[in-house]
């Protein structure tokens, strides 16, 4: 991927990087950082500024432009995998003309967040929704929104017209 190394950066260590844990050295930082947010901006504001964030990680690692939903999947958890972020499944429903993003192993700031401890979670939406606007075809009037949490570690987003 241009632009991405797989070396970690200073005060992150492989195992960190691999289960997507966040260090002992950044937790101070990062739970101060999305308390500042969040009191300073409101809700709307911080969830509008983390998908700017996405975006610009989606620009800064972009996937290789793919012909197939799992050959899309399999760039997503490379770069997923390189920045520690979890692992991803793409599902197409077909009948909604939508495309289902699971995500598993977003890393978590303690319990920061609406529901507690996903206070990334936004980052992911414009993560994939520029991610997939980079394939070739692609439609820049789709979006990804979080629709769910099934499970404590596992976020669902829907990735088609608002």
């Amino acid at each position: 991927m241009d632009g991405i190394t797989a070396r970690p950066t200073a005060g992150l260590d492989e195992a960190a990087l691999s289960t997507g844990q966040i260090p002992a050295t950044w937790r101070c930082f990062l739970r101060a950082l999305a308390s500042e947010i969040d009191a300073q901006s409101g809700a709307a504001a911080r969830d509008e500024l983390l998908r700017g964030i996405g975006r610009r990680m989606a620009r800064l690692m972009p996937l290789s432009e793919v012909a197939s939903m799992e050959a899309l999947e399999m760039e997503m958890n490379d770069a997923l995998q390189v920045i520690g972020w979890g692992t991803v499944r793409l599902a197409l429903r077909e009948g909604e003309s939508s495309l289902i993003i699971s995500h598993v192993g977003l890393p978590r700031i303690g319990a920061a967040g609406d529901p507690p401890g996903l206070w990334l979670s936004a980052v992911l939406e414009g993560l994939y929704e520029t991610w997939m606007g980079q394939q070739p075809d692609s439609d820049s009037s789709l979006i990804a929104q979080r629709i769910a949490m099934p499970a404590p570690d596992t976020l669902t987003l829907r990735y088609g017209r608002a």
